[in-house]
Parts: structure tokens; C-alpha cells; sequence
């Protein structure tokens, strides 16, 4: 009896063994082959594909981190990183295709701590936006990198703000750099990237191109810079336009290459507030060019007579969220507002149905959120609503919006649905899914008693609807029932949601259910792996 089981320990261990080497062989077409049948389409993933996840940093539960880096290294490809507000003492190496999202654009800071690189990007495909980056050497290093996206962040007080060596077609938009002691953007070996609506205060140089080619620049504010814009060794075909040069101490702009520095007429080129020529028919663009210094005859033919403006953004990131239900009959409306010249606005909130002003938010800075009450509405009634955004110059108008207002009474969250193995091996990690939703669409808390005297406590919160993934571990063998509840953010609880587990699932079951699948594969591929089959061969003489 002794020498039965450990033969059949022993052949299955082999087995074991033949597919793990043989799965580490490389794969070729004729290896697997796919029979299309009619009426069905089929796709296959890789394991690691596809996937997206969201990752925090600065919150609690699931997927939340201390550090930024400890979140990135965490990260599969795709994947987003959530940061909450708060100065994080660090400096993060991006090696994957992530996007990285601040809470708060002023409020979510990375501080370099004078040295090294705030951020440091070698990867294709990043996202970067809402992050203070500070205190550097350099504020967001990107390297060898293409499709890079830069987005309404703010760099200041590091010695460089935004470097980029050999990288294409990345995207600088939308930024207040500031402050940092060389240059604030400077595109070194870089091609096909723009560089649009950032506000560049304070820098040797501005924007400053060293063997970079096929660039867009447009749209940016650069002023109190010892030069706007600086161009040297072989920074051929870049087109610069609709920037605004203020206030430079030596030049605003330097250029030894061969380059576009309009957009023709009547589009125009650039404001420079040392421009010297007349309008004599008043079609705001200059009737003389502006000779850009550096000697290589470079001229903005079309030069504006006053400053490019931007209009504002459209207001955006509702609150209440778009098909909110369960709205209190007084709810306070706010919006994020964002304008590239930085000036303050005034934003208008309206009621859709009837284009009547609800309320107006006055002197609203640049990045931050504007807000009225909307008074006197009806109980279980659908709203509609958007906001004006005007810079005293140009408007730009929202989406619109609905929600639906309540009874006045706060409805606690669903029940929670469960998912995840049903049964397994004591002593091994096994992940299950949470799922509810809140009636009245505000964030949620989960409670998981893991029914082996652990708990999860409070975890969150959590948007209504999402998926949460938490891992549990059972110690010794047994049947136990995991049981779920949530709450939202008015303590409102739901009932409980369970799932029955057994751990640990029969190893005996394991092994049979094993050697059953290898009997039906060699009924349909008779002569396929003959070692395998000789080692299954002595497997059935030894039951």
C-alpha cells in the first residue's frame, strides 16, 4: 500500500514536471491550432493582457499605498494610479505604459527634496496629470519615450522644469511651470512633440531646443524668462505661432536654425510686447515682421497686436455626478474650470429645461472649483444643468447634466454580490470580487468577515459600482462562509452578502480529475507526446 501511493505521487509529480518544462518551451503556430465555427467568434488573450485596473496612493484599503513608487511597481501596463492629495517625499521612475492622476493639481505634491528627478519617464504611452512637482533637479524627466502626455500640472522651484532626450510625438499641454532655475521645457533630440497653452514664467530660457526637429509650439505664455524662446544645433523645421512673449530680459526669442515662426495669414503669429510696427488696417496682425533675433534671418511675418487668448476650458468633473439619484432638494452645484491664460472667470450654472440662470460664481481662479446652491427643488423630480465659463474675453459652455432628486430619506447601498473560488488549499492566497451599488450614488465603505474570526474593518470608500478586489488567506482546513456588507457615507448600511468556501479541496480529487482530463486528450490525439502517455500508461497499472 505504502509503494502504491508513492508511485502515484511519483508519476504525478513527473507529469507535473513534463508540462511545466514543456509550457516553458517558446510556442509556435503549429503547436495550437484554432477550428473557427460558424455562428462563433473567438478571441484570445494573453493572461497578463488587457487587464485595467486602478491603483491608489495616500488612501486605505485594497490597491492603496504609502508611496507612489511602491504603486507603480505594482502596476501592469494600462493600468491607472490614483494619488490623493498630500506631499509625497520621493522621486518616481515611470518604466510602464500607466497614467498617473493627482487628487488635486495644487494640493498633490511630489517633492524632489533638491536632488534627482521628481519624475522620471521611460516608457511609452504615459499619462501624467494634476501633480505638483517640486524641489528637483528636474521636475519631469522624459527619456527615449514616445506618445507621452504632460497635462495641467504645475513645476516650479526645481533647476529644470520639463527635460526630454530622444523621445517623439509626446504632449506638453496645459502646464504652469515656474521658478526652476534653467529652463523650463528643454526638448533635446526630440521630434514631433507640441508643446501647447503653458503658462512659462521665470526660466534662462523659457523653452529651449537643442537638436530637435518637426515640433509644434503654440499657444504658450512666456514671460519674465532672460529668453522666451531659445533654438540652437540643428533645430530645423519647427513651427512656432499664437505664443505670447512678455517681459524678457535679453530676447524673446533667439533662433540660429531655420524655422517657421507664424501660421500664416490671417492666422498670424505671435505677440511680442516689444513690437515696434503698426496695424493700418486694423486686422490686429502687424503690417511689418518681427525679426527674430540670432542672425539666421528667421522672421514671424504676421505678428498679432495684442495677446493670443485662450478661451476657457469647458467646465468639467460635475458634482452631482451626471445620473445621480436620491439628490437632496437643495443640492450644491460645482464644477472643475481651468483657463490656459489663467484668468479668473466667471462661471454661470443654469437650469437646462428652462435656460434660466440658477446662480453665478464670481472671480473663480484658474484650477480650481466653481459652486452655487440650486434652491427649491421638488422631491422625486429629474433636473437637468450646465455651467458658462467667461474669461471676459471668450465663454465656452459644459455638457448637461441631470440627476434626480429623492424622497428625502437616504437609501442604503444594495446588498453586495460576492465572487470568487469556492473552494481551494488552506495556506493559499485566493482573491474575491465586492459589488454594490448606493441608491443615491455617493461613495460606499465595505465590511468582510472572512468567517475565521478575521475581519476587514471599514474599508474605502469606493465609487458606487465599482468592482473591489480583496485577498484572503484561510490558515487551517474547513468550510466557511464569507459574509460582505457596505455603507455609504451617511452610515446607511445594506444587509449582508455571503459565499460558502471549503478549504482545502481534496487532493485526491485533484489528482483524478487531472488524470481524467489526460485520458480524454489522448483519446482525441492518439499519438500525440509518447512519453507522456507512457507515464500516464503506468499510472493506470498502479491504481
Amino acid at each position: 500500500m505504502r509503494r502504491s501511493v508513492n508511485r502515484t505521487q511519483w508519476i504525478t509529480i513527473a507529469i507535473l514536471a513534463f508540462i511545466t518544462v514543456a509550457s516553458l518551451a517558446p510556442c509556435t503556430t503549429a503547436m495550437i491550432q484554432y477550428q473557427h465555427q460558424p455562428g462563433y467568434e473567438y478571441s484570445v488573450y494573453p493572461l497578463d493582457s488587457n487587464r485595467r485596473q486602478t491603483l491608489y496612493v495616500g488612501g486605505t484599503g485594497p490597491n492603496n499605498y504609502s508611496k507612489i513608487q511602491d504603486a507603480v511597481d505594482n502596476a501592469s501596463n494600462g493600468d491607472s494610479i490614483y494619488v490623493y492629495q498630500g506631499i509625497y517625499y520621493e522621486h518616481v521612475l515611470l518604466t510602464k505604459k500607466v497614467t498617473l492622476i493627482g487628487e488635486s493639481r495644487d494640493q498633490t505634491k511630489i517633492d524632489g527634496g533638491g536632488t534627482g528627478n521628481v519624475i522620471k519617464i521611460q516608457a511609452d504611452g504615459v499619462i501624467l496629470t494634476q501633480f505638483s512637482l517640486q524641489h528637483g533637479g528636474i521636475g519631469v524627466y522624459i527619456v527615449s519615450s514616445s506618445n507621452v502626455s504632460i497635462i495641467q500640472n504645475t513645476i516650479l522651484n526645481n533647476w529644470e522644469g520639463i527635460g526630454l532626450l530622444a523621445s517623439s510625438q509626446c504632449l506638453i499641454s496645459g502646464n504652469i511651470i515656474a521658478h526652476n532655475g534653467f529652463e523650463g521645457i528643454n526638448p533635446v533630440q526630440t521630434t514631433f512633440t507640441t508643446i501647447s497653452e503653458n503658462t512659462i514664467i521665470d526660466h534662462l530660457q523659457g523653452i529651449y531646443l537643442v537638436e530637435s526637429t518637426d515640433n509644434t509650439i503654440f499657444g504658450n505664455t512666456l514671460s519674465s524668462n532672460s529668453r522666451g524662446i531659445e533654438i540652437e544645433e540643428s533645430s530645423d523645421n519647427n513651427n512656432i505661432f499664437h505664443n505670447n512673449f512678455f517681459a524678457s530680459e535679453e530676447d524673446n526669442a533667439y533662433d540660429i536654425c531655420s524655422n517657421t515662426w507664424d501660421d500664416g495669414y490671417p492666422s498670424g503669429g505671435n505677440y511680442w510686447d516689444d513690437y515696434n510696427g503698426g496695424d493700418a488696417n486694423h486686422d490686429g496682425i502687424g503690417d511689418t515682421p518681427y525679426n527674430i533675433a540670432g542672425g539666421a534671418g528667421n522672421k514671424d511675418h504676421y505678428p498679432l497686436m495684442s495677446p493670443w487668448g485662450h478661451p476657457p476650458y469647458q467646465p468639467s468633473d460635475p458634482d452631482p455626478q451626471n445620473g445621480t439619484i436620491n439628490v437632496a432638494v437643495n443640492p450644491l452645484l460645482s464644477v472643475f474650470v481651468y483657463d490656459a491664460d489663467q484668468d479668473t472667470m466667471t462661471i454661470s450654472f443654469y437650469d437646462a429645461s428652462t435656460q434660466q440662470v440658477i446662480g453665478v460664481d464670481v472671480n473663480v481662479p484658474s484650477s480650481t472649483r466653481a459652486s452655487v446652491t440650486w434652491n427649491g427643488l421638488e422631491n422625486n423630480t429629474e433636473y437637468s444643468w450646465y455651467a458658462v465659463a467667461d474669461d471676459g474675453t471668450s465663454t465656452n459652455q459644459s455638457e448637461t447634466w441631470e440627476f434626480t432628486t429623492g424622497n428625502g430619506a437616504n437609501q442604503p447601498p444594495t446588498t453586495p454580490t460576492i465572487n470568487g473560488p469556492t473552494s481551494g488549499n488552506a495556506g493559499q492566497s485566493y482573491e474575491y470580487s465586492f459589488f454594490t451599488t448606493d441608491l443615491d450614488g455617493v461613495s460606499i465603505f465595505y465590511y468582510i468577515n472572512w468567517g475565521d474570526s478575521t475581519n476587514s474593518g471599514w474599508i474605502g470608500p469606493y465609487q458606487s459600482g465599482e468592482h473591489v478586489n480583496v485577498s484572503h488567506t484561510w490558515t487551517t482546513r474547513g468550510t466557511y462562509t464569507i459574509k460582505a456588507k457596505a455603507k455609504d457615507m451617511q452610515n446607511a448600511e445594506s444587509g449582508w452578502g455571503t459565499l460558502n468556501i471549503k478549504m482545502p479541496k481534496s487532493h485526491t480529487q485533484m489528482t483524478l480529475s487531472f488524470m481524467h482530463f489526460f485520458e480524454k486528450f489522448f483519446e482525441r490525439f492518439p499519438h500525440a507526446f509518447p512519453i507522456l502517455q507512457y507515464l500516464y500508461m503506468v499510472y493506470e497499472r498502479s491504481r
